[in-house]
């Protein structure tokens, strides 16, 4: 795969969308619209996450000139602390999810292996000249809420985003972790429970998620960076002021939305 294709994620992540919700640089709140789901939510730490049946995508239109998206997906993800939900107490809710940068998957190995352009252009570096070891400081994005609040038919969360480092040029330490405001959207797509092993009684309960945020890569990215920085080529004066790592590319949209889709259960 060509570099033409240029890459900048997220987190965690968090991957398949079942809900688009937009939100402007400036962080303004779209109502969630649609169906209120019946019953009441409560998902704390006796909950496991179901991992199998969840996901983290990433979508961004192509160039910037037309609908047409470019799609992907992280294959590592999770929730650390656990996720907590309760309807009737949003200041208990707490979202702490990461994604795993290298386990980036367009279904294009040329684009997706390591060393390639798509890893690149999400700030990765290594630990070895022939880029098969990645550097683990600059492998996971973070997506971390501080409050909820219902609004419309769902909740929408304040919180951050960390995605990236700053590089020595930018007047942070080197490997600083690039983190900015970020609003983040949640559907709760109902609960049920199930006969998980046919003996004619429900034993678990199972409950899904859509949460989704809009960001913009150019405030996680050095726009004039157009060569990644390489520890192991230490004088090239191209990417010697980059003030990030990773490189900036208009082959897609600064706009970015990312869209985690989670199932968790709780046997009983």
């Amino acid at each position: 795969m060509k570099s033409k294709f240029k890459f900048l994620a997220l987190t965690l992540l968090v991957i398949g969308s079942l809900a688009f919700i937009k939100c402007n640089k400036d962080d303004s709140i779209t109502p969630l619209s649609g169906t209120p789901i019946a019953g009441t939510a409560k998902i704390d730490a006796t909950w496991t996450f179901d991992k199998v049946h969840s996901n983290v995508g990433w979508q961004s239109p192509f160039m910037d000139f037309s609908a047409t998206m470019l799609t992907g997906r992280f294959n590592s993800f999770g929730f650390t602390p656990a996720f907590i939900f309760d309807e009737t107490n949003l200041s208990q809710c707490s979202l702490n999810a990461w994604v795993q940068l290298s386990t980036f998957n367009t279904g294009e190995s040329g684009r997706d292996s390591y060393g390639k352009c798509g890893l690149n252009y999400l700030g990765i570096t290594y630990l070895d000249s022939l880029k098969t070891l990645v550097n683990p400081a600059s492998d996971t994005a973070w997506v971390t809420s501080n409050t909820f609040q219902k609004v419309g038919t769902g909740y929408v969360a304040t919180g951050t985003f960390t995605f990236n480092r700053y590089r020595a040029p930018s007047g942070f330490a080197d490997g600083t972790r690039i983190t900015k405001p970020i609003t983040i959207y949640v559907s709760y797509n109902g609960t049920t429970d199930f006969d998980s092993n046919g003996d004619g009684v429900n034993d678990k309960l199972r409950a899904g998620f859509t949460t989704s945020f809009t960001f913009n890569r150019s405030d996680y990215v050095d726009v004039n960076s157009t060569k990644a920085f390489d520890p192991f080529i230490p004088d090239d004066a191209t990417a010697a002021t980059n003030t990030t790592y990773g490189v900036w590319s208009s082959s897609v949209a600064d706009e970015m939305t990312i869209t985690v889709n989670s199932e968790f259960y709780l046997n009983h």
